[in-house]
């Protein structure tokens, strides 16, 4: 928290408390959508302002009997209580959602201008991509018996109106991995549970003869959407994989990462239309995406 004489300007509403001073900033400090609070000698209360909820404040000088304490990022090495070596922006951040502003100072002038408010659907965790923020979710099967990949496209446009994702990480993988893991495993008698990613191999690499076009060669053969996918490093093949080139035509359009008990087993090239592989692979779920809502 940075620490300056000084009051709210220009502000839609706060809430109040009664708190003292340190009590007040302590209170902020662990609230978090506050960025600021406002203490006043003369009336001692404490205002609490969040982001989005104030404009700009006014500094003043030290007989002004008024306070202010304004959080920011600041360098882990040093604690300053000043603007003198803090960041003047700062960031709100949780699983599912993301903000961040940035403080511009103007002669006596502090002016706060904030970021959208990045959310995304419950249960879903927001990833910092290269190419923007993503939105994924583990979705489950509805039938036992397993779950194709039409009906997975189907449902994760139908109830969030989005699209399979994509691995833009091996931390994306991780985060997926785990939660599959906590939900569902082991899955006896099959060794992987798996679930149904982006990808379709493309019309013109669906015979054993056009492999040798650069084109549909390893996984440059899938169409990928994920709009936000910046790289194909994070797609790593199960062992023998890709295998679904049989008898001169390309079977195994759609792709699957497969997860084990402890990490995740690579991705399998399978029949869109597959529920599951006997005593193999189980068709779980879908890996749901989508860019967050901006508020």
């Amino acid at each position: 928290m940075v620490l300056i004489h000084g009051e709210p300007r220009t502000f839609t509403n706060y809430s109040m408390s009664f708190l003292n001073w340190n009590s007040c900033m302590s209170y902020c400090y662990q609230m978090l959508t506050c960025i600021a609070v406002h203490y006043y000698d003369q009336n001692p209360e404490c205002q609490i302002f969040e982001i989005g909820k104030i404009n700009d404040l006014k500094q003043l000088d030290a007989y002004s009997g008024k306070i202010m304490a304004v959080k920011m990022l600041s360098d882990p090495t040093q604690c300053s209580s000043t603007s003198d070596g803090n960041s003047m922006r700062g960031e709100i951040s949780t699983e599912s959602s993301y903000q961040n502003y940035n403080i511009t100072v103007d002669q006596d002038i502090w002016t706060i201008s904030a970021s959208p408010l990045y959310t995304c659907p419950d249960s879903f965790k927001l990833f910092h991509r290269v190419l923007g923020m993503w939105c994924m979710g583990v979705i489950l099967k509805q039938n036992p018996n397993g779950i194709n990949q039409i009906d997975s496209t189907q449902l994760c446009a139908d109830k969030y109106n989005a699209i399979l994702s994509g691995f833009d990480s091996t931390p994306e993988k991780r985060w997926v991995v785990d939660l599959a893991n906590t939900v569902i495993y082991p899955n006896p008698p099959y060794k992987f549970n798996a679930y149904w990613v982006n990808g379709i191999r493309k019309d013109i690499c669906r015979y054993s003869n056009q492999t040798q076009n650069p084109e549909c060669q390893d996984k440059n053969a899938f169409d990928i959407t994920d709009p936000t996918m910046s790289t194909l490093n994070a797609y790593v093949w199960a062992p023998y994989q890709p295998d679904g080139m049989q008898n001169n035509l390309g079977t195994s359009n759609c792709l699957l990462f497969r997860v084990g008990p402890q990490d995740g087993a690579g991705v399998d090239d399978r029949p869109c239309d597959s529920l599951k592989q006997p005593n193999e692979v189980f068709n779980n779920g879908f890996i749901c995406g989508l860019r967050p809502a901006e508020t």
